[in-house]
């Protein structure tokens, strides 16, 4: 009889089972891995966006033009996120490289690269194309 009378207990043990289960409910929607095809599809946005950002006003082709490969690669440091490896390697129309110093930000950082080819028309009177082809990728993802 003194069982049912306090009720105090009772209500203490329902309330740690509930907190249990909402702890234990909370931890299973944490995802255990991020999903690589997600990652995949980031860079090469984060490497179309930059790309066409540069490009808008022609600056992209201006610095290309000058052969000014230290301001394009400081650029591409302002718009890439600390976090990201890149590689720029700027061709002309038949596929020879024109940059003969290295647009690079560091070694290779993990064996999950992603490329895009970009292609870059010159604004000023010599019509000029280029073809940049960018390399991305993220540090500490494997």
């Amino acid at each position: 009889m003194r069982l049912m009378q306090d009720k105090k207990g009772v209500v203490r043990v329902i309330e740690a089972f509930l907190a249990s289960v909402l702890l234990v409910s909370c931890l299973a929607a944490i995802p255990s891995q991020p999903n690589l095809q997600d990652s995949t599809a980031n860079l090469t946005s984060t490497a179309q966006n930059v790309l066409l950002t540069l490009d808008s006003n022609g600056h992209l082709g201006a610095l290309i033009d000058n052969r000014d490969w230290v301001s394009l690669q400081a650029s591409l440091e302002s718009a890439l996120p600390l976090t990201t490896w890149f590689n720029l390697t700027v061709f002309d129309q038949n596929m020879n490289p024109l940059n003969t110093y290295p647009i690079s930000n560091g070694g290779n950082v993990n064996s999950k690269i992603v490329s895009l080819d970009y292609v870059c028309v010159s604004q000023n009177s010599n019509y000029a194309v280029y073809i940049l082809q960018l390399q991305l990728s993220e540090l500490g993802s494997t």
